[in-house]
């Protein structure tokens, strides 16, 4: 009998330690299959935990998260964001000689890898306009954006209409010249008793009225722009701001550090529009200034690039004065009252010649320089807050062809509904390159950010906006060693993972 319950001892003990070991090798592979979700999770962690320690003064002042890789030095510096998210694996994620307890997962990490990132400076700014476009579509549509879009079109095609009103008035002082050169050599002749042929001649008194200006009003308009430009547009009682700064080593003059982590989509009209809204209200502009930054007049600083405050105003109050122009000149090629008044005018200015060519010639630059001296009321008005219709009429139509010289003795507010100067400063925004536009926007906060205690040495080049890493985790066998068994060791898990704000 003893001898037969040995016979059914070894095989019992032979099953049992099979299924022990089928049992710990499944024990094993579900703690594998752990150990692997772990690991994917902790480095996407990791790297979340990074990022979450953006730059705390741009995303205050213009709520743009961006993570500073240079650390407030200046310079890009990987290695040290390695040794962050090694660190980070290792107190945050991974657990401590003081934890309680049985943690089946448990890990270490073998090291962290920054193989690609991206900065917000990078692809000629177009990696900012996308940032910029991400803060942006919770609050702007397409479809208002689109009418913004159509809105700045339809002003730049109807300011091109027109021509250049520049150009007739050129060619009325080199008409006006012309005739003086020719009554000049009228004079010698006729001293010398040479007798000259004459051309064909319209009666000059059908074309002149009693009330017809007797002064060449270019000569005022030109008398009037030695003045300056800020001189005749600002408003009564307006001062522009004396900030500046320097722009030596600015973003565009600067050999910019370069990341290697490029975007996939590139940005279209909808962020670009998405961009200009979202730097309008944190930098400023002339009528609205920001009191606070480094410039108070930021959007002219991104149309212009100049150094300072007036410089840059300046340099925008140009370009209204000839969008307005052309725009008012356009206006009076439709008007016959004010066509007639004009060429009136020019008969009496051209004085002697009788040439239609000459006097066509004269009233178009009569006209432009009717439309310049509307253009300057106009500006006036949009930096008072005011509004112009795109194309006037008749009725808010503001200086007169015999008083130009009083023409800004008033105080013209502009009208209640039309354009505001910040939707003329759009339109001069969109012609600028991606590029220009971009940079000069990140001028701005490289200057706002540098003015803060502690970050003087910050650069918007240093500035992340995502990365790819790879994060190594290992971990020794647990219930393979219950066996005695030493011949797997453990394990190796290598994650990739990537982190972009906004996505």
């Amino acid at each position: 009998m003893g001898k037969k319950d040995g016979s059914i001892t070894v095989p019992l003990c032979l099953a049992l330690t099979a299924l022990a070991v089928f049992i710990l090798g499944l024990l094993e592979a579900v703690r594998y299959d752990g150990l692997s979700m772990d690991a994917k999770e902790w480095a996407n962690l990791v790297a979340e935990s990074l990022f979450a320690g953006y730059q705390p003064v741009l995303f205050d002042e213009y709520r743009m998260f961006l993570l500073d890789g240079g650390f407030g030095k200046g310079v890009c510096d990987i290695g040290r964001m390695q040794d962050e998210m090694e660190a980070l694996a290792g107190d945050n994620f991974l657990p401590g000689e003081k934890n309680t307890g049985v943690n089946f997962y448990r890990m270490q990490t073998a090291g962290v890898e920054i193989t690609n990132y991206r900065l917000v400076t990078d692809e000629q700014g177009k990696v900012f306009i996308m940032q910029a476009a991400k803060a942006m579509k919770g609050e702007i549509s397409l479809r208002a954006a689109e009418v913004i879009k159509e809105r700045i079109e339809n002003t730049d095609k109807k300011s091109q209409e027109g021509g250049n009103p520049e150009d007739f008035i050129a060619g009325a002082n080199a008409a006006l010249k012309g005739i003086a050169e020719e009554e000049g050599a009228k004079d010698a002749a006729q001293a010398e008793g040479a007798v000259r042929g004459q051309s064909k001649e319209v009666p000059a008194d059908s074309l002149l009225q009693e009330d017809a200006p007797q002064k060449n009003l270019l000569e005022i308009i030109k008398a009037l722009r030695q003045q300056g430009i800020l001189t005749l547009v600002l408003p009564k009682g307006k001062t522009c701001s004396s900030k500046e700064i320097s722009v030596d080593n600015c973003l565009l003059k600067r050999d910019c550090a370069k990341g290697s982590y490029k975007q996939g989509k590139n940005p279209g009209w909808y962020e670009r529009i998405l961009m200009q809204e979202f730097m309008k209200p944190l930098v400023g502009n002339a009528v609205q200034p920001k009191e606070s930054g480094a410039l108070s007049y930021g959007i002219e600083y991104i149309i212009c690039g100049k150094g300072s405050d007036k410089e840059n105003l300046k340099g925008v109050a140009k370009k209204l004065v000839l969008m307005r122009e052309g725009l008012n000149f356009l206006y009076l090629q439709q008007d016959g009252a004010k066509q007639a008044q004009a060429l009136s005018a020019a008969a009496a200015i051209a004085g002697a010649s009788v040439n239609p060519a000459v006097i066509h010639a004269v009233k178009e630059g009569i006209l432009a320089a009717w439309a310049y001296m509307e253009s300057i009321c106009d500006v006036r008005a949009l930096l008072s807050g005011g509004k112009i219709p795109l194309i006037k009429d008749a009725a808010c139509w503001q200086t007169q062809l015999m008083n130009l010289e009083n023409a800004l003795a008033g105080e013209y507010k502009g009208e209640t509904n039309g354009m505001s100067y910040e939707n003329y400063l759009d339109a001069l925004l969109y012609l600028k390159t991606a590029k220009h536009a971009a940079y000069r926007c990140m001028d701005l906060m490289e200057h706002s950010l540098r003015s803060t205690k502690g970050y003087e040495a910050c650069r918007m080049d240093t500035m992340l906006v995502g990365m790819k890493a790879k994060s190594e985790y290992h971990a020794n066998t647990l219930f393979w060693g219950l066996l005695g068994t030493s011949g797997i060791g453990g394990y190796q898990f290598l994650e990739e993972v990537s982190y972009i704000y906004g996505e």
